[in-house]
């Protein structure tokens, strides 16, 4: 008499798959849009962004006629300012996993560390895309709206990517925070560099003996800068770089931080 044992169940049914990059990307944004600080950034940011154009809209309607490359300028006055709200988004997307230790179970989750890292930084960077394409657009409209006169349409050359342009800067400005808050591991020290690098050292290089090396290395090669050639009109007005030169003068910081960013990550401790 023989027994016939049942067949055991195919292991690869139960056996946990691993996590795919949609699956990161879905992950990351469900903690990113549940962080209250994301929360209070974005609002900082549309109040500082919008609130700039308000008041140069209001100051446009007692003044005369005014050229297009003026009215996309003054449209994003706030945008220097609330540039700093979209850094801080950035650096505390990465800054929060080391600060409350949820690094530890997210690398245990993602094992490919590389591939969590770029989740995180597609997720973020879009949100940077979404929020200054959205802003820019409101607020040229606004500004050019309340103008009483304006020289110029969005047919005349560069004024079309120069309000698009607060988007792809912003993009790519959350790459390069996030980068530096993945390489210093500190939410504060990462917003202090940030804050170094697109406020004070453009404005100590253009008031010291510095500016005069412009005539061999252009000041716009800073990543601020740089980035901001992208929503000039007349790019010539900043003394740097053209337009889409400038932005890849910033693509290139953020790349060669990100860079840095992944092989620590790779090869520190949680």
């Amino acid at each position: 008499m023989s027994l016939t044992l049942p067949a055991p169940a195919h292991q690869s049914a139960t056996a946990p798959r691993a996590p795919r990059f949609t699956d990161l990307l879905r992950s990351e944004w469900a903690k990113l849009r549940t962080v209250r600080t994301t929360v209070w950034c974005l609002v900082a940011t549309v109040l500082l962004v919008v609130g700039g154009a308000v008041l140069v809209a209001v100051k446009a309607r007692t003044q005369g006629p005014q050229a297009i490359d003026v009215t996309v300028n003054f449209s994003r006055v706030g945008l220097m300012i609330g540039q700093l709200a979209v850094i801080v988004l950035a650096v505390t997307a990465i800054g929060s996993e080391y600060s409350t230790g949820t690094i530890r179970v997210s690398l245990t989750a993602a094992p490919w560390r590389t591939r969590w890292l770029a989740a995180k930084t597609v997720t973020v960077a879009a949100l940077g895309l979404v929020t200054g394409t959205v802003l820019s657009i409101v607020c040229f409209a606004l500004v050019y709206l309340c103008a009483p006169a304006v020289s110029g349409s969005l047919m005349t050359p560069g004024v079309i990517r120069a309000v698009l342009g607060a988007g792809p800067y912003l993009c790519v400005l959350s790459v390069l925070s996030l980068a530096v808050g993945a390489v210093l591991r500190s939410t504060v020290g990462a917003i202090i560099a940030m804050f170094t690098l697109v406020y004070v050292v453009p404005g100590v290089v253009a008031g010291s003996p510095l500016r005069e090396l412009e005539r061999f290395l252009p000041a716009g090669i800073l990543p601020p800068n740089a980035g901001w050639t992208i929503m000039q009109v007349d790019p010539g007005r900043l003394g740097g770089l053209p337009p889409w030169a400038g932005f890849a003068v910033l693509c290139t910081w953020a790349a060669v931080a990100m860079a840095g960013a992944a092989c620590l990550l790779q090869t520190r401790d949680a």
